[in-house]
């Protein structure tokens, strides 16, 4: 792999060196007053930041079904982000002729409900200061792949703290070419690496505990990157009976909990998106009951995924394993 050790103003000129070209689009972050939030540029990347230790949303749910011809994009997001939209590709909701995906280290993330916290911008000291807080997401403190290693390029912080942008395919050197200087072996660079993370654990023991508080808004299913369906089940009266059904289930049943069918829209909703979960945990950070989704979805997600032996958003080849028959493919699981 092709490497260039860069500072982020030679990132900066290389993203408008990108965008003053018709047609071009990137989306990032961008720095602001009262923090960093994703912004979508077009002509000038003023004020973009590499890195956003607050979460609100997963960068991916903005690209769903883009099929635009003759335009293209550059994503500069978390590796999480980079992943949900890898799996996109696969699930035929975006065309990947028209992105550049570039995966930035990352630290981990506060919640965006969290009051403001102070944070450095230096990589470095970013870092440091996220190793040590107790701020830091349910989400982000079991991350199987913080790295910018995923996408078609990355922008990696080396062992001094200096950052690196790293070519994976003919996309990433397609970016890695709008830096300057001569590109090297990126084994001659000493990358950091993460500390590995804890074995993410789940109980079913309170799940009816849990999901007692929902009030069935679906803001989870709305806001989750790859929970994409346009018709979902839930939109009709199959599941959630309404109107005249509702009073006749409960003529049948003599009384019904309201709202209907929390657990049944939890489950439904964490079969469907397991193999392709990204466990960016945005499912909690949009419920306004706080319930502890990631527990639940990121735990159920990363063991099925373990039969299979995938990991989703890794690799653009490596095909969904619903999506796949393998004759015996599971004659070694444990029941």
């Amino acid at each position: 792999m092709k490497a260039k050790p860069v500072t982020k103003e030679q990132i900066e000129t290389a993203l408008g060196k990108f965008l003053a070209e018709e047609a071009r689009f990137l989306l990032g972050f961008q720095k602001e007053a009262d923090g960093v939030s994703h912004r979508l540029f077009q002509k000038s990347a003023e004020n973009v930041a590499l890195f956003n230790p607050t979460f609100s949303t997963n960068g991916a749910l903005y690209l769903r079904r883009i099929f635009s011809k003759g335009m293209k994009i550059l994503l500069l997001l978390r590796p999480c982000e980079i992943r949900a939209y890898v799996e996109l590709i696969k699930l035929t909701q975006i065309e990947r002729e028209s992105v550049i995906a570039v995966s930035v280290d990352c630290f981990g993330t506060v919640s965006s409900k969290e009051a403001s916290i102070d944070l450095p911008e230096d990589p470095k000291a970013l870092k440091a200061a996220l190793e040590t807080s107790d701020k830091l997401r349910t989400a982000c403190k079991g991350c199987r792949e913080p790295r910018g290693v995923v996408g078609d390029a990355g922008i990696r912080l080396d062992a001094s703290g200096a950052l690196v942008a790293v070519a994976y395919n003919e996309r990433g050197e397609e970016f890695l070419s709008l830096l300057p200087g001569d590109a090297i072996d990126s084994g001659a660079l000493l990358l950091s690496q993460p500390t590995p993370a804890p074995v993410f654990q789940t109980s079913m023991d309170t799940f009816s505990k849990d999901m007692s508080k929902c009030i069935g808004c679906m803001n989870c299913r709305d806001m989750c990157p790859v929970c994409y369906c346009i018709d979902c089940v839930f939109n009709g009266d199959e599941y959630v009976h309404k109107g005249d059904a509702l009073l006749n289930q409960v003529t049948r049943t003599g009384s019904t909990e309201l709202p209907q069918g929390k657990e049944m829209f939890h489950f439904i909703r964490m079969y469907h998106v397991s193999q392709v979960c990204v466990a960016c945990g945005a499912c909690e950070e949009a419920c306004p009951q706080s319930i502890p989704l990631t527990k639940y979805f990121k735990g159920t997600s990363e063991r099925l995924q373990g039969v299979f032996s995938y990991m989703s958003g890794r690799s653009f080849d490596e095909e969904i394993p619903y999506i796949t028959f393998l004759e015996d493919e599971l004659k070694d699981a444990e029941d």
